[in-house]
């Protein structure tokens, strides 16, 4: 079935419209020259749609991290699916370098562990985040045995600590599992029913898809695709009447006891479920250089803020927080 999007007026969805408008004021005041999209919905409606940079509603931006949440998803349908059996496997049943006795914590690492980002994998991300230890397994043919022969830095399960390698290995056990890489099951089961375009996402010289830190230009999507991701998450794993991924599954992912299960309760996780940032009025996913999904399902609300990565690059969360969030009645 085709999708079509509906539009409304902000008033008539509950919005206070001398709100919104302020956005492209607020936008140059603060010299945001890099914000491309700021797209807002609501009952399934877009009420509020802009672009910026010759950006259109057809235009894609880098998602950078927000290819992790899609992750977390594509985890889901394989786990509905029978790919893999359980959140609570060893990851070692998948990826055998973890298997192995490299190191006596490998095979307590679970796939739970990897959603979680407690996988307990040493991991240093430098200053700004630019991540030297990635740039240092590039270099490496077989990023899983480079990542098996890091230290571990805690058992599994105990502490949280938001890092590569974990994303990384999740996208391993989906393809090991598949017998192919996360971007097919991506692909034919999340991209295709919700009418998604996107590049094929590069892969490691091992075989597993990865996005954020090479080839990135493959994980563009366009400020209406995140919006179709939200409604997904909003509608419980239905889209267009057809269940993409479970309800039950997807409640786990954007609850923070459920994430825990494994995790000791004096343990913290600092808001974080199955890759999705946990909010005090909703969840959502971010992206280096100011990309944003943000989900507030009391509110039936999506927003959506796009600007192009570079080096120096900020982030845009106040827009979120000193506009759409206050136009919301």
């Amino acid at each position: 079935m085709s999708f079509e999007w509906s539009f409304s007026t902000p008033e008539a969805e509950g919005f206070d419209s001398s709100i919104l408008a302020q956005v492209d004021d607020y936008i140059k005041a603060k010299r945001y020259r890099l914000v491309n999209s700021v797209l807002v919905m609501r009952h399934g409606k877009i009420v509020f749609e802009k672009y910026y940079n010759k950006f259109n509603e057809s235009s894609r931006n880098n998602i950078k991290s927000i290819w992790k949440s899609i992750l977390s998803i594509v985890t889901g349908i394989c786990l509905d699916r029978g790919i893999i059996k359980s959140l609570d496997e060893p990851i070692g049943n998948y990826v055998q370098e973890f298997s192995q006795n490299i190191h006596p914590y490998h095979k307590l690492i679970t796939i739970r562990h990897l959603l979680t980002m407690t996988s307990g994998i040493y991991w240093n991300g430098g200053v700004h985040y630019h991540c030297p230890m990635v740039t240092q397994m590039m270099r490496t043919k077989d990023w899983v045995a480079h990542i098996a022969d890091i230290d571990m830095n805690d058992v599994p399960g105990m502490s949280f600590q938001y890092k590569e390698w974990d994303v990384m290995l999740l996208s391993a056990v989906i393809g090991r599992a598949v017998g192919g890489t996360a971007y097919d099951i991506a692909k034919e089961y999340l991209y295709q029913p919700l009418d998604i375009k996107s590049g094929i996402w590069p892969q490691s010289p091992c075989g597993f898809s990865y996005t954020v830190m090479k080839g990135e230009e493959a994980s563009d999507l366009s400020a209406r695709d995140l919006a179709k991701i939200g409604t997904l998450l909003l509608n419980k794993g239905q889209f267009n009447g057809v269940q993409i991924v479970s309800a039950d599954y997807l409640e786990q992912s954007v609850n923070e006891s459920s994430s825990n299960a494994l995790v000791d309760s004096r343990i913290t996780n600092n808001g974080y479920g199955f890759l999705w940032l946990l909010y005090p009025d909703g969840y959502g996913a971010r992206g280096f250089g100011g990309q944003e999904l943000n989900i507030i399902p009391d509110k039936d609300v999506i927003t959506v803020i796009q600007a192009t990565p570079t080096p120096s690059s900020k982030a845009y969360r106040d827009i979120q927080e000193n506009i759409l969030s206050n136009a919301i009645l």
